[in-house]
């Protein structure tokens, strides 16, 4: 435990438990706002976040990927290092900013950044770990936020044993125990569980929504292949649970004065570059920077299993840049 301690004080990484406790709550929020459930804080989950945080922070590194041999290595890749933390399912998906200054600044940016979005605005997903490391020296890279996003009842399944049957797809390499395969359809069901408890259609930004930043800058990969600088996005999501097929018909954006958005993307499963949507998954990219203090209107519709799905909502921008 001394040798610990003194290793964080001479790298001068400074961890706040009550920052990630409000950094939860901040989250939250904009999940049930979303018509998602709450996330659960999951302790093994955190102790793999904040070793990875560290570890992009010593190495002066960004991304989801630690090299063996390098010091502070946990695991190649996030369900590598989850397993070494002691959770018992690989099924994670992990989020990281570097260079933010807090939690919700952090968590703002990866909501402008829609795959980053996505991952917090997942379906299937019932608790997180987060963790983050500063240091006070002048370094390129002098803070990390990382957040782990798992699921209880998948890892549940884990704990068990199953008897292999004809007629039946197995999950390998799903659990740290690599002797257990869990069949597919049992995935499934538990996916199912957390799904039936969320909203069967997510908006975001949700309707009356404010405070919303104006601007997208960039994320890895880059949805927006060339631009430094968009609006920012404006998407919509299909519950796997209730929905199996949808068709978009219509998505717009208006400003204030009832004009309407006409530079802007629409991103889709076909024509996503890096193949990261799903066929439930609708976003609106402004090309250009939205206006800052404007109320912008939203229309949507679609033909989702054969039946006309029609939303219309206002979210509002922040008033200025230096608004928190």
């Amino acid at each position: 435990m001394l040798r610990i301690i003194i290793l964080v004080l001479l790298l001068t990484f400074v961890v706040e438990s009550k920052g990630e406790s409000d950094a939860l709550h901040y989250l939250n929020t904009l999940r049930q706002h979303s018509g998602l459930i709450k996330l659960k804080a999951n302790k093994k989950l955190n102790h793999a976040t904040k070793a990875h945080a560290s570890y992009l922070v010593r190495q002066q590194k960004n991304g989801h990927l630690e090299k063996i041999g390098w010091r502070g290595y946990t695991g190649k890749t996030p369900s590598d290092r989850v397993l070494k933390a002691g959770y018992l399912s690989r099924m994670v998906m992990e989020n990281v900013t570097v260079n933010t200054k807090n939690y919700k600044e952090s968590i703002d940016v990866l909501f402008s950044a829609i795959y980053h979005r996505f991952v917090f605005l997942n379906f299937d997903k019932d608790e997180i770990g987060m963790g983050n490391a500063i240091t006070k020296k002048s370094k390129r890279i002098h803070s990390s936020f990382v957040y782990n996003l798992g699921s209880k009842e998948i890892e549940k399944l884990c704990e068990g044993y199953y008897l292999k049957q004809n007629g039946f797809f197995y999950m390998q390499n799903l659990c740290a125990d690599s002797n257990v395969e869990v069949p597919e359809y049992r995935i499934k069901e538990k996916q199912d569980k957390i799904r039936v408890k969320n909203s069967n259609i997510i908006l975001y930004p949700y309707k009356d929504a404010y405070n919303i930043s104006p601007v997208f800058y960039t994320e890895s990969p880059h949805p927006l292949p060339g631009s430094k600088v968009s609006g920012f996005p404006v998407s919509v999501q299909f519950n796997p649970s209730s929905y199996i097929e949808v068709n978009l018909k219509k998505f717009r954006l208006y400003d204030d004065k009832g004009k309407e958005i006409k530079k802007r993307k629409i991103l889709t499963e076909n024509n996503d570059v890096n193949h990261r949507f799903t066929s439930l998954e609708f976003a609106l990219m402004p090309l250009q920077q939205l206006k800052y203090d404007t109320k912008y209107h939203v229309v949507f519709e679609a033909i989702a299993d054969g039946k006309r799905v029609k939303k219309s909502w206002y979210f509002k921008t922040k008033k200025s840049k230096d608004t928190l």
